[in-house]
């Protein structure tokens, strides 16, 4: 059916002058309002009525932990002692790892200084500093006659012993550029420069001198004189022996007679681009101590028998050269 319904309005129940509408749901279809719910009353707090003495307490929760119960003490009852804490053990004091012995350790290092300082005035005393000559091969010692002398059942080694230090016999040869090298021959054909060194080092007065030489060859050649005067022989022994323990280990030839107190020669043969061969003479005389050095420089090595008799000659004129004292 139609709605509104038809017929004349009703004036007098309804201003629009329409009949009420017929029940059940309005006609846009929105529900109908509901009731509001029911308040529910609050609720009333149980109430315990107090423990009585033979009554226990409720349990308590999981979390909970009841007291301890102690009985009581009669007048004559001692309380239980109580235990005292259990201490961990102790342990040992140990030093830290980065404590030092200082005084060891001072110790020690001045053990090393002093061992460094020896060995310096050591090889000063061997080797006498940069003046000194060059470490060229050195000589063996002369051999000894006889048999060693014993001492309690004992042998004790023998030793030669080198002459008796007398007064000084030489003095200071000055320049000694100026030596005449005709004994070298063939080696000595060309002389294109020499340089001289002369000087007082420690008491000790020295005269060098470096010759640049040629053979009628073309062959370069080197001859170099040293020569070192001492204030007193055993000075100049000392210095000898020195080196002849040394050269005594290396390129050693053999004792030389007829040159002062004690001599002896090296020879070696060695490639540094060029094939140099080399002969040196040492010698000790009084306060004197003398070495000569005669190097060539080619293509091939110089036989040691044509080096060391012209060595040996030169020695010989240089030596018959030196001012004595």
């Amino acid at each position: 059916m139609t709605y509104p319904p038809a017929g004349e309005p009703n004036q007098n129940q309804y201003l629009g002058g329409y009949p009420p509408p017929p029940p059940g749901p309005p006609p846009t279809g929105a529900f109908p309002a509901q009731p509001a719910a029911p308040g529910y009353p609050p609720q009333a707090q149980p109430q315990y009525p107090p423990t009585q003495g033979w009554q226990q307490a409720p349990p308590t929760q999981g979390w909970q932990q009841p007291p301890p119960v102690q009985p009581p003490t009669q007048g004559w009852q001692q309380p239980p002692p109580m235990q005292p804490p259990v201490q961990p053990p102790m342990q040992p004091y140990a030093p830290p790892r980065s404590s030092m012995p200082w005084v060891p350790i001072g110790v020690i290092a001045g053990i090393l200084v002093l061992a460094v300082i020896g060995g310096v005035l050591v090889i000063t005393k061997v080797f006498g500093g940069k003046d000194d000559e060059p470490t060229t091969p050195l000589a063996a010692p002369a051999t000894t006659g006889g048999a060693a002398p014993t001492t309690g059942g004992l042998k004790t080694p023998s030793k030669t012993s080198a002459p008796a230090a007398g007064p000084a016999k030489y003095k200071a040869p000055g320049d000694v550029c100026g030596m005449d090298l005709s004994a070298l021959g063939q080696y000595s054909f060309k002389k294109e420069k020499s340089t001289p060194n002369v000087r007082n080092t420690g008491g000790i007065a020295r005269a060098d001198c470096d010759f640049d030489l040629r053979t009628s060859a073309g062959v370069k050649v080197t001859f170099n004189i040293k020569t070192q005067v001492y204030s007193t022989a055993k000075e100049a022994k000392s210095y000898f022996d020195s080196g002849y323990d040394l050269d005594k280990q290396r390129y050693f030839d053999g004792e030389l007679s007829g040159m002062g107190e004690r001599a002896y020669g090296t020879n070696r043969d060695w490639d540094i681009g060029s094939k140099t061969s080399d002969y040196t003479i040492r010698l000790v005389d009084s306060n004197l101590y003398l070495s000569i050095s005669l190097v060539t420089f080619g293509t091939a090595f110089v036989p040691k028998d044509q080096l060391k008799p012209k060595a040996v000659d030169e020695m010989k004129a240089i030596l018959g050269k030196m001012p004595a004292a």
